[in-house]
């Protein structure tokens, strides 16, 4: 993430031709940007910037969630875009509500039905097709070092090709309490096979590492009401899943690779003996998909 505190938001608002903000405030949480609560004109924004490399990344995230958007997906307009000392920097409107991550901590009661929408929401995004120009093997490569199971997803007669977030998880999805009314955070968007979000989704319920020590046994018990109730919107809405022990090894071997670089890192609490689950995890489904 950009190191926020280096960052001037007023200066950012002046090259997107913004100098009357009444109010700008930090929020805390973005991983692939600097993100601040602004208030201007009398209506909430929020201000993303990204790295200079990440020019290509920003790109790409306001093409997919305009197609997004043209599906009926709900998802924060673009107001304003620009670069800044080669940032790339967006003014998009404020998407009311808490993350789902929020609402349910505050009204457990609500999991069912609020886990049951978050599930239909993510089925209504894989039924937008690919655009014609993305790679649609891409997500494939992001398992790292495994190639037996990267060339049997390669091989894959069954392998469709939809829009996928990639990143779809409690905290990147906004409630009004009552139903999904934003999904945020389209860095991770490509192109490929819906059983792969499906299963990346799955693995970030049930085994990412959120803390230290553990899980307390509230949030072990939230998790797994969570997940059966997305799964149960999910396969509602988008019907039966085939041939999942690929994609959950793929999940889980993502997983590792994406965590693996926070490992004893000054700034993050992650120790190689958390990923011990993960591995365990992978390694089962790798097992039942006939790679040893």
């Amino acid at each position: 993430m950009p190191d926020q505190s280096t960052l001037d938001p007023q200066a950012i608002l002046a090259s997107l031709g913004i100098t009357d903000a009444t109010q700008i405030e930090p929020v805390t949480g973005g991983v692939s940007t600097a993100i601040w609560r602004v208030e201007w004109q009398g209506k909430p924004y929020a201000l993303r910037v990204f790295r200079p490399e990440q020019a290509a990344m920003a790109e790409k995230e306001q093409r997919v969630m305009s197609i997004a958007a043209q599906a009926g997906i709900p998802v924060p307009d673009t107001i304003r875009h620009g670069l800044w000392e080669g940032r790339p920097a967006f003014l998009v409107s404020w998407v009311d509500g808490k993350t789902l991550s929020a609402e349910l901590g505050a009204h457990p009661y609500r999991v069912w039905q609020l886990g049951r929408a978050f599930g239909q929401m993510q089925a209504s995004i894989h039924r937008i097709p690919a655009p014609a120009d993305m790679d649609t093997r891409a997500w494939i490569e992001w398992a790292g070092d495994e190639p037996a199971l990267k060339q049997r997803l390669y091989d894959l007669p069954s392998r469709k090709n939809q829009l996928l977030h990639l990143d779809y998880h409690p905290l990147n999805v906004m409630t009004d309490g009552q139903q999904i009314n934003g999904v945020l955070d389209w860095v991770n968007a490509q192109v490929g096979d819906p059983r792969a979000d499906f299963a990346r989704t799955f693995a970030i319920l049930r085994i990412e590492p959120y803390g230290p020590h553990g899980d307390p046994f509230w949030l072990s018990i939230g998790r797994r009401l969570l997940e059966r109730a997305w799964r149960s919107g999910y396969l509602q809405a988008g019907g039966k899943l085939d041939e999942m022990a690929l994609f959950y090894a793929w999940a889980g071997a993502v997983m590792i690779r994406d965590q693996s670089q926070r490992v004893n890192k000054p700034d993050h609490w992650l120790q190689d003996h958390h990923l011990a689950p993960v591995r365990k995890w992978r390694d089962m489904w790798k097992r039942r998909a006939g790679i040893g």
